[in-house]
């Protein structure tokens, strides 16, 4: 076996396969390999610089290390995407698809029967990771791209052009060989934005932050006592829109007590001496 050398690791594998069509499958695996090769040519990489190896649903690349990186995210983040969507609005349901990948570099070592190393499997195991599959469930853009933390301290945080880090957010799984950790990209959410929460089934009610009740929707249709009162800050003077309940008085203005019965002052106001003042 040969030395190990230093590679670029990309992998790239498509989303729900296994169940589709053998002419399902035909399909789908020429558009992987059309939209890989459009992407190694955006990214200015001859076919002499990387070599792939078929993995039945996906693909194992790798590329010379002389290839710039930021070059690759760039393609990854933009030519991938755009084709894939090119070729799935002309596709049928079934030959449409979705990549998820992962850009990740290390120590590759040549042999008579492939490419061998840990950091491969690493790579691996970043791809099967379920955060990267959730990521893709829950974005409507075609491909989602995931860097190993090399490529994220190494490339990415620099915000090369084109690169906003802002975009990749951090992960943590389980592999088989212990815990790992990785960035994917989206660019729908800022870095440290919470996910969405998921929507709350009509008719459960909860609590929020101080510990009042939270409408629910059927609060909300029927009005009246059973929807949660608004709060209101009158020493803020800020005004509101829609209704409210108020327990207790509600003034809007001057609001003048403890005066002798029958003794109102019209047009003017009490002084401290009980005096009136114009």
């Amino acid at each position: 076996m040969a030395e190990p050398t230093n590679k670029t690791i990309l992998l790239l594998d498509i989303e729900g396969s296994g169940g589709r069509l053998h002419v399902e499958q035909a399909v789908i695996r020429r558009m992987l390999y059309a939209v890989l090769r459009e992407t190694m040519t955006a990214a200015g990489v001859e076919p002499t610089e990387y070599r792939a190896e078929d993995r039945g649903d996906g693909a194992f690349v790798l590329i010379d290390p002389s290839v710039p990186k930021p070059q690759l995210i760039r393609a990854l983040l933009t030519t991938t995407p755009m084709r894939l969507y090119s070729n799935n609005r002309l596709a049928a349901k079934g030959a449409q698809v979705r990549l998820r990948l992962v850009l990740h570099t290390g120590e590759v070592a040549l042999d008579e029967y492939g490419a061998v190393g840990a950091d491969i499997v690493s790579a691996f195991r970043l791809l099967d990771s379920g955060e990267l599959h959730h990521a893709l469930k829950r974005t409507s853009e075609p491909s989602v791209l995931c860097v190993s933390d090399a490529i994220y301290w190494g490339v990415v945080r620099h915000a090369h052009h084109g690169i906003r880090p802002e975009h990749f957010h951090p992960f943590e799984g389980e592999g088989k060989e212990g815990p790992l950790s990785g960035w994917y990209h989206d660019a729908t959410r800022l870095a440290g934005d919470a996910l969405p929460s998921p929507s709350v089934p009509a008719g459960r009610a909860v609590d929020t932050d101080d510990g009042r009740r939270a409408p629910t929707r059927e609060d909300e249709h029927a009005g009246g006592a059973s929807a949660a009162a608004p709060r209101i800050d009158t020493r803020s003077g800020t005004f509101f829109f829609g209704a409210a309940r108020v327990e207790g008085d509600a003034v809007g203005g001057d609001k003048y007590v403890g005066f002798e019965p029958g003794r109102a002052v019209k047009g003017g106001r009490r002084t401290s001496d009980g005096e009136e003042s114009r």
